[in-house]
């Protein structure tokens, strides 16, 4: 009997031995990133933005929108969009407008506080933000994200609304440097509106600081890297601003030297989208050095966008005066060597 059990178990680690043998290693789909579902998503994400890029040019990351009430770089969603406030009861819009001209917390406190009880969502709503953005200028983080939480459970309002509550939530977490509350919560923010300045800026600022932590996943490393881009170019066509292309690159390149492979590559994608085809190109040419200092898989995805950038900047800067290559390739840097093979689609 003995002998029998031992036979079966040595047949029961063959088949399974056979059938690890047999596996297919996807690893190389992803970059080396490995075969998790958090790395296959990466990598698509990764090669659609570029993809993106190739096709449309820097012009694919503006945050699309067919709302004509959007206005440019405001700084709350009541003023990024016209008439979201509508027709309300005459009294909360007098006690608002008496509590934004006051300078007394006090008396705004006052003012505002008996609001957050009210029926009608909309009212409630702003209530409970205007007390969160009160106590965050007033260095009360906690009561800020206590009145900021109290907001986002408001039911029945748009979800660009929710954005303002999301970014409250995520400026006082990055001043008290929780910067995995502050990502989540700036995530969220953009989601709900893309086209929220501030809430991209602010991540640009929590990425780069998130990028330089030790031990993070090669797929939320290259995730990290993917948001950095696409804020960097919604950020001046949300401003009307293209300089702010310039002004981004400059301060991630301090002193001409970014401390990792990704923000090497915003720092270079940066100038070449002001037109400095140069200064990217030094800048994009220094990031080998800088090694070892993320995931070596996501490193490894990184420098292979940044060669191809790279070859596009020198061969723009050899090109006569006044003459510009429109290959999207060129443009964009996305020409296809290194890439590692796109995952298959699972239903």
């Amino acid at each position: 009997m003995p002998r029998l059990t031992t036979l079966g178990l040595l047949m029961v680690l063959s088949g399974v031995l056979w059938g690890l043998a047999r596996a297919p290693d996807r690893s190389a789909e992803t970059g080396g990133l490995g075969d998790s579902a958090e790395a296959r998503q990466a990598v698509e994400a990764w090669e659609t933005l570029w993809s993106d890029l190739a096709e449309r040019g820097v012009a694919a990351l503006s945050p699309t929108t067919s709302d004509s009430s959007r206005r440019a770089a405001g700084d709350t969603v009541f003023m990024r969009y016209r008439n979201l406030w509508g027709r309300i009861d005459d009294e909360a819009r007098l006690a608002f407008q008496l509590a934004a001209l006051s300078g007394d917390p006090a008396r705004k406190l006052a003012l505002i506080e008996p609001l957050t009880q009210t029926e009608e969502p909309l009212i409630r709503f702003r209530a409970h933000l205007e007390l969160a953005r009160l106590q965050r200028r007033r260095h009360d983080f906690e009561s800020a994200q206590v009145a900021a939480r109290a907001a986002l459970e408001v039911p029945d309002l748009p979800e660009r609304l929710h954005s303002d509550a999301w970014f409250v939530l995520a400026d006082s977490a990055w001043e008290q440097d929780r910067l995995d509350e502050a990502e989540t919560a700036l995530n969220a923010a953009v989601a709900d509106d893309p086209g929220f300045w501030d809430a991209r800026r602010l991540r640009l600022e929590v990425l780069a600081r998130r990028l330089a932590e030790p031990r993070q996943r090669g797929a939320v490393c290259l995730d990290r890297t993917r948001r950095l881009i696409q804020d960097l170019g919604a950020l001046p066509a949300l401003a009307e601003d293209q300089t702010q292309f310039r002004d981004l690159a400059d301060r991630f390149a301090v002193q001409g030297a970014p401390t990792n492979v990704a923000l090497a590559l915003v720092a270079g994608l940066g100038y070449h989208w002001s037109g400095d085809v140069e200064r990217a190109r030094i800048t994009l040419e220094h990031a080998d050095p800088l090694r070892g200092r993320l995931p070596e898989a996501c490193e490894r995805l990184i420098l292979a966008r940044i060669r191809d950038l790279v070859a596009s900047t020198t061969s723009d800067s050899a090109s006569p005066p006044g003459a510009r290559s429109n290959r999207p390739d060129t443009i964009a840097g996305t020409s296809p060597s290194e890439r590692p093979a796109m995952p298959e689609q699972r239903p």
